[in-house]
Formats: structure tokens, sequence, C-alpha cells
């Protein structure tokens, strides 16, 4: 099953869905949001030894049982519980504590390799930088920056004149003139996430890295992008490497 985790009225996790369901109206498909996951009826996490599962019951019947999970699209930030708004403060942060912690360990219990992007202690959808931090991390992959980037972190976002979407070590999109794509794959590698979106703009010298996001613009990237996802369900995870074979949708 592919599992797209997302926040209500994420429209790049909802066209991503539409079109893997299109594409493959065969594949075992699932999109929870956060309230779906906040309000199921059941989560239970089995720890012994090493095995480490998890069943989720939805309240629309749907359950999410980690062995039958092949790729998981985590566009999760932050899971809050509505429901207890009504207690006192501290209360309230505690649950909110013990529900992301819980959720955490859910997510790392997913093979690395089927997890686009594994939690961290600050987002339980994979790496949030500053963008002083993403400058500092893309000039030690070797990506040219501007001089007196980054502005201050108060000014307003600005559309990026190019991006390239790096999947599992592979780029999507145009590289821009004068941009290494090796260095692309190296920011991934350095900031630990397997899927991220890069963005550059167009500077009187060419092309320069503005900053990145483990919350890629989806529908950017189009076909390529959903058949990228369906070549990966036909990877066999148990094995000690990857044995890749086109997924009927996208075979031939």
């Amino acid at each position: 099953m592919i599992l797209i985790l997302c926040h209500p009225h994420d429209v790049e996790a909802a066209w991503l869905y539409e079109q893997l369901q299109r594409a493959a109206p065969d594949q075992p498909l699932l999109i929870a949001t956060a309230d779906e996951l906040i309000y199921a009826r059941s989560i239970r996490q089995t720890l012994v030894g090493d095995d480490d599962t998890f069943l989720i019951r939805l309240q629309n019947g749907r359950t999410i049982l980690k062995d039958e999970i092949s790729v998981v699209i985590n566009r999760l930030y932050y899971l809050d519980p509505v429901v207890w708004k009504a207690v006192s403060d501290k209360q309230y942060q505690y649950v909110a504590q013990e529900l992301n912690a819980l959720f955490l360990s859910l997510l790392h219990a997913v093979n690395p390799a089927r997890l686009f992007n594994p939690p961290t202690p600050v987002s339980l959808g994979g790496r949030h930088l500053s963008s002083a931090e993403w400058q500092l991390l893309a000039v030690r992959a070797g990506l040219p920056i501007a001089p007196g980037w980054p502005p201050p972190e108060t000014q307003a976002f600005t559309a990026p004149d190019a991006r390239l979407l790096v999947l599992s070590g592979e780029l999507l999109g145009t590289v821009p003139p004068g941009i290494d794509a090796d260095a692309c794959c190296r920011l991934a590698q350095l900031s630990g996430t397997r899927l991220l979106e890069l963005h550059f703009m167009q500077s009187p010298d060419g092309f320069v890295f503005m900053g990145a996001t483990a919350f890629a613009a989806l529908s950017y990237y189009g076909d390529a992008l959903v058949h990228h996802f369906l070549t990966l369900t036909s990877h066999d995870f148990n094995l000690g490497h990857s044995q890749r074979a086109a997924h009927p949708a996208v075979a031939g």
C-alpha cells in the first residue's frame, strides 16, 4: 500500500493521491489526514525484540498495518490534539507531546527506504531548517549562493525561478544552467532528506541556490513523480539489495 500522510487542505497531497489512483487503479492506496489520525478508533504498537509493528484503525474503517506499507509519503508537520483544547494548558501540552511522540515512534518503525521523509524532533515530516542553515549546507554541497543571502527571516517568501526535486538520489525537473546536479543530490544527502525540493533564483551571474523544503510542490513534477513512486512499490525491501521491476502501470 502507498500511504500518504498530510494535513487537511494539502492540495499537493490530494493531487498526488488522485494521480496515483488514476495511473494505477489496482494499487492499494490510502490518504490519511492529521485529523483522521488524531481521531483514529485505535492505535496499537507492538515491540517484541527487534520486531516493531503497528496497526491504526481509522474512523472510516480503513486500517494502516505496517507490514502492508510499500511507500509512505509523509507530509505531517505536527499533530494538534484539538479535542483537548478545553482542558488546562498543562494538560493540553502533555497530550500534544505524547501524541507526537507516539507518531514519531510509529514513523520510525517504517523501513527508512520506504519513508519520504523520516521524522525529526522538530517536525514529523522531515528536516525543518532556517534559511541560513540551508545556505550553509548548500555551500558544503558545492552549490552557488547569492551574496547577502539569506534575507531576514521576516521577509516575505519569494517564488523561485527554478526548482528541482531530489528523490532517493535521483533528480526530477530541469537542472538550471550552471548548477551541478551532483551537488543537488549531495545537499539532500547532507540534510538526511530523501525527498527534497531545491529552489533557485536567477541572478546577474546566473542561477543561485535560495532554499529547500521537504514539503515539495509535488504537482510541478507531474507524471515523472507518479511513475517514480509506482516503481518504488515494485522494490523488494526484504532482500539485501533492491530488485527494481517496473510497476505494471508504468512498464513498457
